[in-house]
């Protein structure tokens, strides 16, 4: 009823205010965008009119149009990803339609883009208040990525790692903080889960990524709770032209082949009111054992997903966007493979089906005011078995059948944001309701079943204004307002941004943000590490307490250009003071249940610096690199540890990448991360020794490189295509020291993803 209750209500504000269109002013500004180089004209050109949200883009013509614009000066913004932005200057004093056409000319592949993610409006990126960074399209395709894990990877101060070596639970670490205080978006919508979140950076396929948004820091006065760390916001495509492409994709590691399969295909009317995208794709990966003892590092994997976008302008002003997807997804690790799941020594075998959608309405009444509604939700079921056989007795396989398990989490989300444009400001409010639903019988005992409803009702407020002649002085200022039903406190949580323009180019920012974490379930309570043929559990102790943090940031960056040479360069100082810090402490081990306990800490501190630099010193090579320097440190010894540094996470690391166009068709990309050694947790069950010792292992350093070569073909006017192939990890750096056999850690795992992979890609369109 609570599902059916938040969409009518949402329907009727829907019904009410978007199919009875305002008077609207009768100044319009339209033009055509082509390329310099050669004339053609360019689609999806940004177009708006600078510091506020009113904007467009072009079609297939290279055509755009702009209603209801404003009286007096507009500055009129053209840009696009991958092209140097345009300003223009028009002065607005009658109602006609004035024409004003762009040249745009390449640049490096982030410059141009516009991004939401910092404060919910669209921004250059060059010009947003918020440092934002961009993983493109161009991007995600030199990695030869499969899903949204893959895409992350070479991303400066974010680490995407393996934390289990039998079904490859992985996480994303921004700025070295655990997954659970990173928020993971979807077009702007929190819709990924605890239970998603456990395998959810494989579930979502290349297909339905357009780019990346990424955010570090406290973002909670924009998103709620979660955002600690930062967010991670997944853009889906959007169709705007009419074409379609096949897509076959294969990797080999150690000979054992990962097999991915999509399809996609877009179509758009003429005049650009309306467009559907529709994607789906097929994986299938075999097990892999990298030290030969019968257990496999990387578990056996079957991913097939199936999605569509559909957009309708009723309206000059209006669009109403419908977005589905559908994925579902088996995977497997431990030993025996062709035997059921109770009858290997270890197994961890998952099952997810995932449903979700989003209904939106965008509408602009006036140059002055525009707003959104939008219902999203994901139900996400999973079947799981997490154990095995501890012995080969009757009494050892009859409970060996206690280990499988059932876990359903309904998750709807529902809300509104509206945007004043008041000279210069741009002042915006939002309401946002969510309930997330979880059941989950995974584990053995029903003492550790969790049956929970969390429910969350959060109002912002925000303010962008800017100053000075030249609007070179830009603060955010705003404030959320969350009512978490796991908190009996209403939880306040400020924002402060601070941009200044000086030179061609520069940009001095600071923050002041802040966040927190509801006392509530998270992914790695719902991954029941099998240890032994047992299982691992972790449960929140009955007064957990809510978790603060405020973070600050502050750095120097350029982009621009140097003469005709393009350049962009960051440096941040960043530090997140946590309190009542969560902490996992072991408690004991109950037959067939190893129990860990989730306990608040006395606080922690996470401080570093961070350098971004890219150049593209001529027109074909591009130069990308970033290093992190950081440490973490709790306020108190870690128990059972003797240590207060943050574990699994080290204090340095890097990357650099090249991508170079031997010509028209041909091009090369490589790219390197460096890893610095961490502390990582390590269970040793000793013989003879029923229960398992507790230390602390230090890592080594990694150095992982990949290699790739594309070329592009065509066969005829309408049919042509990429070809591409290359090896990732060529250094083959992996852990040489996993533990081996049934009593094996499978927590115990650490450094690059996978050992060396030879992979081959040939992509068609027409």
């Amino acid at each position: 009823m609570r599902k059916i209750l938040i969409f009518t209500c949402i329907m009727f504000v829907v019904i009410n205010f978007a199919w009875a269109e305002p008077p609207l002013s009768k100044i319009a500004i339209k033009g055509r965008i082509t390329d310099v180089s050669d004339g053609k004209p360019l689609l999806g050109v940004n177009v708006f009119i600078e510091h506020t949200t009113l904007g467009a883009a072009t079609n297939q013509n290279g055509e755009y149009i702009l209603w209801s614009v404003p009286k007096g000066n507009n500055h009129i913004v053209a840009s696009m990803m991958g092209y140097r932005m345009v300003h223009k200057e028009i002065e607005v004093n009658q109602e006609k339609e004035y024409i004003v056409n762009f040249e745009l000319e390449q640049t490096m592949f982030e410059m141009g883009s516009v991004v939401i993610t910092g404060t919910g409006t669209p921004h250059i990126l060059e010009d947003m208040p918020v440092r934002t960074e961009v993983i493109t399209r161009i991007a995600i395709e030199q990695k030869n990525s499969m899903n949204l894990a893959d895409a992350l990877s070479f991303q400066t101060g974010v680490r995407v790692e393996n934390n289990c070596s039998n079904c490859n639970f992985s996480q994303v670490r921004i700025l070295g903080m655990e997954g659970k205080y990173s928020q993971i978006l979807v077009d702007g919508d929190p819709v990924v889960s605890s239970l998603a979140g456990v395998y959810g950076l494989e579930h979502f396929p290349e297909e339905m990524i357009d780019r990346i948004e990424i955010v570090k820091g406290g973002g909670s006065s924009l998103y709620g709770g979660g955002a600690i760390a930062g967010v991670v916001n997944l853009i889906t495509r959007k169709p705007m032209i009419n074409r379609s492409q096949m897509k076959f994709m294969t990797n080999y590691t150690l000979g054992m082949p990962d097999i991915h399969v999509g399809a996609m295909a877009e179509v758009a009317s003429d005049d650009g009111k309306s467009g559907a995208y529709i994607f789906g794709s097929s994986r299938k990966r075999k097990p892999v054992d990298v030290d030969d003892d019968t257990y496999s590092e990387l578990g056996e994997l079957l991913n097939e997903s199936l999605g569509f976008s559909w957009f309708y302008q009723p309206l000059k002003t209006g669009e109403l966007t419908i977005q589905m997807h559908r994925i579902h997804e088996m995977r497997r690790g431990g030993n025996k493979f062709n035997k059921p799941y109770h009858e290997a020594e270890i197994a961890e075998a998952l099952e997810h089906w995932r449903t979700g959608g989003t209904l939106r309405w965008n509408h602009r009444t006036g140059p002055l005011f525009d707003y959104r509604v939008y219902y999203s939700f994901a139900f996400q079921d999973r079947k799981s078995y997490y154990g095995g056989l501890g012995g080969y007795t009757p009494a050892d396989s009859l409970e060996a059948l206690s280990f499988y398990g059932v876990t359903k989490n309904p998750l709807n989300i529902g809300g509104l944001q509206a945007n004043f444009n008041l000279g210069g400001q741009l002042f915006s409010a939002g309401l946002q309701y969510s309930s997330d639903g979880l059941k989950d019988e995974a584990a053995a005992n029903p003492a550790y079943h969790i049956d929970e409803v969390y429910e969350n009702v959060g109002f912002f407020i925000q303010d962008n204004l800017h100053f000075g002649p030249k609007k070179q002085l830009e603060f955010v200022i705003g404030a959320r307002v969350d009512k978490h039903s796991e908190v009996k406190n209403v939880i306040f949580s400020p924002r402060f941004n601070l941009k200044y323009q000086f030179g061609q180019g520069f940009n001095l920012r600071a923050s002041v943000t802040s966040g927190f974490k509801a006392p509530q379930t998270y992914d790695e309570d719902l991954h029941l590490c099998a240890v032994g043929g047992d299982q691992r559990v972790t449960r929140n102790f009955k007064g957990l307490k809510e978790e603060r943090s405020f973070s600050y940031s502050g750095g120097l960056d350029f982009i621009g250009y140097i003469g005709s040479i393009p350049l962009m360069f960051a440096a941040t100082g960043f530090l997140t003071d946590l309190t009542n810090v969560f902490m996992n402490e072991y408690v004991e081990k109950s037959g067939n249940i190893e129990i860990w306990e989730r306990v608040n800490g006395e606080g922690a501190v996470v401080k570093g610096i961070e350098f971004d630099l890219g150049i593209r010193p001529v027109t074909k090579l591009e130069l990308r690199s970033g290093l992190t320097l950081k440490r973490n440190r709790y306020d108190q010894m870690l128990e059972d540890f003797g240590t207060k540094e943050f574990l699994r996470t080290p204090d340095v690391y890097g990357n650099f990448r090249v991508s170079y166009n031997l010509n028209s068709r041909c091009s090369i990309f490589t790219a390197a991360s460096y890893t610095g050694s961490a502390l990582i947790p390590h269970e040793v069950l000793a013989e003879g020794q029923e229960d398992p010792d507790l230390i602390i292992e230090k890592s080594g350093s990694f150095i992982e490189v990949d290699l790739g070569l594309s070329y592009r073909y065509t066969f005829s006017q309408g049919l042509k295509g990429k070809v591409s192939l290359g090896v990732k990890n060529i250094t083959n750096a992996f852990q040489d020291d996993l533990d081996r056999g049934p009593d094996r850690d499978p927590a115990y795992t650490y450094g690059p993803r996978i050992p060396r992979t030879m992979y081959f890609a040939i992509a068609t369109s027409f």
